[in-house]
């Protein structure tokens, strides 16, 4: 079914009419049900990876219509299946003006949901556009207590916050991964599961032994035991990312590789679209951030879009961001404010920082982090400094 299948996003008034058309998509044969929600979990844009989203249609909602009429009318955005537990001549032709693909009515009969279904195929295989294929960062530490596992997934978490797309977390810190702590979590599998059954790892599996932070967060975490991640080689890395990449309804996939520059971490650096260096405002670090540029450069990674991010940074005692620059023989991207209480609260709570203190300096500084890799405007200065700042500095040299 995977090759003909549809994956769709259910978005719904009543519960009742959700569970009935999560049934229907299940039943179909041909849909894969991606995610599915009320209409506050609306996206500011239909994405997610779906082909297809099913609404149950609302009278007397302006502002589902407005969605609507803009989505149907984003030729990037899924098509638009309305679904009326109750219909009048009136509100289906106020319906049809927005612009939806197909309309059902209650019951939605299974002839008529394939043959929608089929179109729908039909147009994919006349006009094949490009797949989506989540973009994989990774975050490599200059050195130990740089805060890299923090940057990721606060990073993580705030493009998830997005809903344009699921994010994937995966923890590479083989020797002292501590990803599941920063949000409280205690997965039955780790990327041991993954290793253990790699014959039979294809999507399927993958996507059973990851854990599910909420809706739009999964994470992979590191193997639990010193002597399970001494048995995780580059080749596993390869094939999990492969099968990652195939993950129905991902954007992103964000690995915190630690502070260990082996094979195992140069692997998924190679398979990354973006490498995020994570640096403290120290000579020690700096140091080290330079030597795995020189690294990178020797082993013709030039073409990896490279990022230093200064954590900590404490404007009127740190380095200045000139001698950080002349330092390393090119310019910082961004830096992240200090604040050890409202970090700490963080960790120790088991919450990201957009949940503890969405409004904090600190994680302005973090959605800035996440415009940069979304090649974005960020919607608020970096220290005052500005975007014309971040322009001149955040660019790959």
């Amino acid at each position: 079914m995977e090759d003909s299948a549809i994956n769709f996003l259910i978005y719904y008034h009543s519960p009742e009419q959700g569970d009935y058309l999560k049934q229907v998509v299940s039943s179909s044969g041909s849909g894969l049900l991606v995610d599915a929600g009320d209409f506050k979990d609306l996206p500011a844009r239909g994405e997610n990876g779906a082909q297809v989203i099913l609404l149950e249609y609302q009278e007397n909602n302006p502002e589902l219509d407005r969605w609507i009429e803009e989505t149907a009318a984003d030729p990037n955005s899924p098509a638009i299946f309305l679904f009326f537990p109750q219909i009048s001549t009136t509100s289906l032709l106020k319906a049809l003006r927005l612009g939806p693909r197909e309309c059902f009515t209650y019951p939605i009969k299974e002839e008529e949901f394939q043959q929608a279904v089929t179109r729908i195929l039909s147009r994919a295989a006349d006009k094949p556009g490009p797949t989506r294929v989540p973009r994989i960062v990774s975050f490599l530490g200059c050195k130990g207590g740089a805060g890299t596992t923090f940057l990721a997934a606060n990073t993580a978490a705030l493009l998830a916050q997005e809903r344009r797309g699921q994010v994937l977390l995966m923890d590479l810190d083989l020797q002292y991964g501590q990803l599941v702590h920063f949000f409280d979590a205690q997965p039955p599998q780790t990327l041991s599961d993954a290793v253990s059954h790699f014959a039979e790892l294809d999507v399927n599996y993958l996507k059973s032994i990851l854990y599910p932070y909420n809706k739009q967060l999964q994470i992979l975490a590191a193997p639990a035991r010193l002597e399970e991640g001494e048995g995780v080689t580059p080749e596993h890395v390869e094939k999990i990312l492969a099968n990652a990449k195939k993950l129905p309804g991902f954007g992103w996939i964000l690995i915190d590789a630690g502070h260990q520059f082996g094979e195992v971490t140069l692997k998924a650096v190679e398979l990354s679209d973006e490498l995020v260096l994570v640096a403290a405002p120290s000579i020690a670090a700096l140091s080290n951030a330079r030597k795995l540029l020189e690294l990178l450069r020797l082993l013709g990674l030039e073409r990896l879009t490279t990022r230093l991010w200064l954590n900590a940074w404490q404007k009127a005692e740190d380095l200045s961001l000139e001698e950080v620059a002349t330092f390393l023989g090119r310019e910082v991207s961004g830096t992240v404010r200090y604040d050890h209480r409202q970090v700490a609260r963080s960790i120790n709570e088991g919450r990201p920082l957009a949940e503890t203190a969405p409004r904090h300096a600190v994680c302005q500084d973090l959605k800035t982090m996440v415009a940069t890799l979304k090649g974005e405007e960020p919607a608020a200065n970096n220290h005052g400094l500005g975007w014309s700042w971040l322009k001149r500095l955040g660019g790959r040299r």
